[in-house]
């Protein structure tokens, strides 16, 4: 008898669960490693990184950047301007928007850290075809939905 006649589940679904585990395992490690090192989170890092890029970034554009839902950036921005790391602004051009800014020690602290996980993803996923990209989007939704591990909004790598 071969091994696979006993087991109950089919290849391809432990390539999946297999997957999953070395995202999974390679964000934890890289926020952990990062939180040890720097005193942030890979999603801190992530928001400071998008805010170095562009500079007077709204929560909003933010979101956009870091391909996340507004109310989890924004988490991330308080705590980030707790730690004097950025700033918040009402825009010189508009009165209505709020623009986020590093300070002179959000700066500082970017210039010992190092490309995160995430950037790494979400280059990788850039660079991938679109069709194939827009297929794993609608793959990934309907097994977070089938699963049950859907939340209202997701969360940024690294924080709780």
């Amino acid at each position: 008898m071969n091994k696979e006649s006993f087991s109950p589940y089919r290849a391809e679904v432990g390539e999946v669960m297999d997957c999953i585990r070395f995202i999974f395992k390679a964000l934890r490690v890289s926020s952990s490693q990062f939180e040890k090192d720097i005193g942030l989170s890979a999603a801190q890092i992530f928001v400071l990184k998008q805010l170095k890029e562009e500079p007077g970034l709204s929560i909003n554009d933010l979101a956009l950047r870091t391909t996340t839902h507004q109310s989890s950036v924004s988490v991330v921005v308080k705590k980030l301007e707790e730690q004097g790391f950025v700033t918040r602004a009402t825009s010189k051009e508009d009165s209505r928007r709020v623009v986020v800014s590093l300070t002179p020690e959000g700066e500082k602290k970017l210039s010992v850290i190092p490309r995160t996980v995430q950037e790494e993803m979400i280059e990788s996923l850039q660079r991938m075809d679109p069709e194939k990209t827009k297929k794993l989007a609608a793959l990934m939704k309907e097994f977070v939905q089938a699963a049950g591990i859907v939340e209202e909004t997701a969360p940024m790598f690294g924080e709780k």
